[in-house]
């Protein structure tokens, strides 16, 4: 696999705006098709769909096939699942409800060679099926490979600075329905998921360790934005097949009145 000096794991450390969505349908057609609709990237959610791994290397192979860079969030810190994902050809690693240093420490090196845990498999999809040797592999993978914590719990919070801290965390994706669950609140815009938000902010932005957030829809950009969110997941293929055939019925009993 090939890729241009300014990546998607370059473009997310400089604060670049990126949008994507989230993938639940095991179907590689659905990630070529958004990949051909020009997304930034996808996120195929291996923790709230079912993701095995034979259905995640096919939804690779239609990102592959669009240039679309796809990162996994996986069910947890698994070091084989991670690996495997890798080795199939995704840009980076979700984990969620990272709660400590410790747990993101563990989620870099089973992401990194240079941190120690990966296995170094050369002859798969990542590697060109051995058309590099393993020098280059090593070093390109841990270049372009995007390790993001999710923090969506209430131990995750009180304990963001020191996850921001650990060396090779690039991003931290924030959850807020679970953030909500976790404090207590109402909805998703009550002040103490708010606070959460900033707070979870104001602990990445000095440390150079990108924002990213999941919103049902894009209306919201504007104002993470002013935050210094950069990577925005809005909706899923599921969703955005929802709203077209809500779309249809809609115009279907319109046309009968």
């Amino acid at each position: 696999m090939t890729e241009p000096p300014d990546g998607l794991r370059q473009r997310l450390l400089a604060g670049n705006l990126l949008a994507g969505c989230l993938v639940k349908t095991g179907s590689h057609q659905v990630v070529e098709v958004l990949g051909h609709a020009g997304l930034d990237l996808v996120m195929l959610d291996a923790e709230h769909a079912p993701f095995g791994i034979e259905t995640l290397d096919r939804a690779l192979v239609g990102a592959a096939a669009t240039g679309l860079p796809a990162l996994v969030r996986v069910p947890g810190s698994d070091s084989p699942l991670i690996s495997a994902c890798l080795d199939a050809g995704a840009i980076g690693i979700v984990v969620p409800h990272v709660q400590s240093a410790a747990e993101a420490a563990q989620v870099v090196a089973a992401a990194r060679f240079t941190a120690g845990l990966r296995g170094v498999s050369p002859s798969g999809r990542a590697a060109n099926y051995g058309g590099m040797t393993v020098a280059q592999f090593l070093a390109w993978s841990d270049h372009r490979t995007i390790v993001c914590c999710q923090i969506e719990d209430r131990a995750g919070l009180d304990q963001v600075d020191a996850i921001c801290a650990v060396p090779g965390v690039d991003c931290l994706l924030v959850g807020r329905t679970d953030l909500m669950v976790s404090l207590g609140a109402a909805s998703l815009v009550d002040p103490p998921v708010e606070a959460a938000v900033a707070r979870i902010a104001a602990a990445a932005r000095p440390r150079g360790v990108a924002l990213a957030i999941f919103l049902p829809t894009p209306a919201e950009i504007v104002k993470f934005r002013q935050l210094g969110f950069s990577i925005f997941l809005c909706g899923s293929d599921q969703s955005l097949l929802r709203q077209g055939a809500v779309a249809i019925v809609a115009a279907r009993n319109a046309a009968l009145q």
